[in-house]
């Protein structure tokens, strides 16, 4: 085999993609769309991308090793243990390591108690998106306008859709979390990695879509405002939440292998040398025959990466 890649003392991120549209970078104004050039269908090709700069596909022989090194990916230090990829210190400090970032309807910034206000009006305080999807089923979501549509990448989606827009974090999760009565937002990763490019038909999706739409716009607290948060008012935020009246459907298509029959996944603490090839990519998730290994799981480690031409 032939080294085409080798990075010593790696620190592990999540994978990264770019993705074109209709022969050309696309942005987010174009998802939100009414009509687009494929009768309000966009279908996304992309590429994932390890950093520095190289081009993940499938059929690369991967080999990565572990030194037992590991570096919080907020403060940088070289520390013993990482708690989702944050230093102890840094899990108990900083508000991007927070309960309401994964609970965005507990946000607590107007209460006064929010760990670094400056940082949540950068990032909580912007414009959100609360949107449907389907990985192993039907799922409810919220994400970052800039993060459209690399969200739906990094969780598994082979279909979705924008269903409102609103002005903070914590109004998007809260629409989120009513939503939840007949929605769940979270997927199985082994049942969505299974699915490959499984989706439902537009008809069925478009009607998944209205009936969640008009549940919401009929939901009591939604009718009587109970669902609207308050912003600072220094930020002088608008608390309109916008619904899209026709977005286009995104279908994404993944590099998943075949039929699966089993998935194990793979962890550097129990395996700190694992090399094959890759036989599909979904996700954060890389395909090594029936094993898979998690990227994002693994962000902070400080590892050897090789990617080998037979």
């Amino acid at each position: 085999m032939n080294n085409q890649f080798k990075s010593s003392e790696h620190l592990i991120l999540k994978l990264q993609n770019s993705y074109e549209l209709q022969k050309s970078t696309s942005n987010t104004a174009f998802f939100e769309n009414k009509v687009t050039e494929q009768k309000n269908k966009i279908i996304l090709d992309f590429n994932y991308i390890l950093k520095p700069n190289l081009t993940i596909n499938k059929g690369m022989t991967f080999k990565i090793s572990h030194k037992g090194i590991l570096q919080c990916v907020s403060c940088q230090k070289t520390v013993k243990k990482l708690f989702s990829g944050f230093c102890f210190p840094c899990l108990k400090r900083k508000a991007s390591a927070d309960t309401c970032i994964m609970s965005p309807h507990l946000c607590h910034y107007m209460n006064g108690t929010c760990r670094e206000p400056e940082w949540g009006e950068s990032f909580c305080y912007k414009p959100h998106y609360v949107y449907l999807s389907y990985t192993d089923k039907f799922k409810v979501g919220i994400t970052r306008i800039s993060q459209i549509p690399t969200r739906w990448i990094d969780q598994g989606a082979t279909s979705a859709k924008l269903l409102a827009k609103v002005t903070s974090r914590h109004q998007a999760g809260t629409i989120e979390n009513a939503l939840k009565e007949i929605l769940s937002d979270r997927s199985h990763w082994i049942k969505m990695l299974k699915n490959g490019n499984l989706r439902p038909s537009e008809e069925d999706f478009n009607e998944k879509y209205e009936e969640v739409k008009n549940w919401l716009a009929n939901f009591p607290d939604f009718i009587n405002k109970k669902l609207i948060v308050n912003t600072p008012l220094h930020l002088n935020l608008s608390n309109e939440i916008e619904f899209f009246e026709n977005p286009p459907l995104v279908e994404i298509n993944y590099d998943s292998p075949g039929e699966i029959a089993s998935i194990k996944s793979l962890s550097l603490d129990k395996n700190p040398e694992i090399e094959g090839k890759i036989t599909g990519i979904k996700g954060q998730y890389l395909f090594l025959s029936n094993h898979v290994f998690n990227m994002r799981k693994h962000e902070g480690y400080i590892v050897d990466i090789e990617v080998l031409n037979e």
